[in-house]
């Protein structure tokens, strides 16, 4: 009992600070880019503000790479949580998919804004062209590596709903929340499609989709750790 004990102590806490950590980094990163100059016509105004807040974007990623790591530690845990099975080994590989996935968006994204800080300052505006341009290439990846986190991450959300449903291990209204916010992850990768589609619209829907998801995975992390702490010796191995 004492390792099942540890075992819930483990998901409480890093269910928490997943949830913690994701909600600092979002609200950091929000804050900053409010203002940022787009890239046309001034790519040098646009260059300049990204080194001005590149300490705050850089502390934003790390906190993010942080809470992939709690996500993998929260994959493990679950999975020992429902006991072995087809399900939770699911659960297990789509969690630890997300949070690898999501480390490299993040340390892309780290990458790419680098680059700027140390190449941009003093350079001519043929040279900020070029620039722009290999930046380009990093924004199609990094944007790729978004989509990826989102289609893992709802696919472990929702075997986390569906095995709550089954096993009534969990509160169900934490397996339904599991499964809506498995959804709106759908709506995000839905929203990108049609972006890059190029639909007018996309890009307004962007920002309530992102606040209301964030709101979701902060209320779910917080929910889940609260209940398998809450279920040191209910733990199915």
């Amino acid at each position: 009992m004492k390792m099942d004990r540890d075992w819930a102590r483990s998901g409480r806490l890093f269910a928490w600070a997943y949830g913690a950590l994701l909600i600092v980094a979002g609200v950091l990163v929000t804050i900053v880019s409010i203002g940022i100059p787009p890239t046309a016509p001034d790519l040098a105004k646009h260059y300049a503000y990204v080194r001005q807040i590149w300490p705050e974007l850089y502390i934003s990623f790390l906190l993010f790479m942080a809470a992939f790591v709690c996500l993998i530690v929260m994959a493990v845990v679950l999975r020992e949580f429902f006991g072995r099975g087809v399900r939770s080994e699911l659960l297990y590989t789509s969690f630890l998919a997300a949070a690898l996935v999501g480390m490299i968006w993040m340390l892309a994204q780290i990458g790419s804004a680098q680059v700027v800080v140390r190449d941009s300052p003093g350079m001519s505006t043929q040279d900020l062209n070029v620039l722009g341009a290999s930046s380009s290439i990093w924004s199609a990846v990094i944007n790729w590596l978004q989509r990826g986190y989102l289609l893992f991450a709802s696919l472990g959300t929702l075997w986390t709903g569906r095995l709550a449903l089954q096993q009534r291990s969990l509160p169900t209204g934490l397996g339904w929340l599991s499964i809506a916010l498995a959804i709106f992850y759908w709506l995000g990768l839905a929203n990108l499609v049609l972006f890059d589609a190029g639909v007018t619209f996309a890009n307004e829907l962007g920002s309530p989709l992102v606040a209301i998801g964030a709101v979701l995975a902060l209320v779910w992390s917080g929910w889940l750790g609260w209940a398998i702490g809450r279920s040191g010796g209910q733990f199915g191995t």
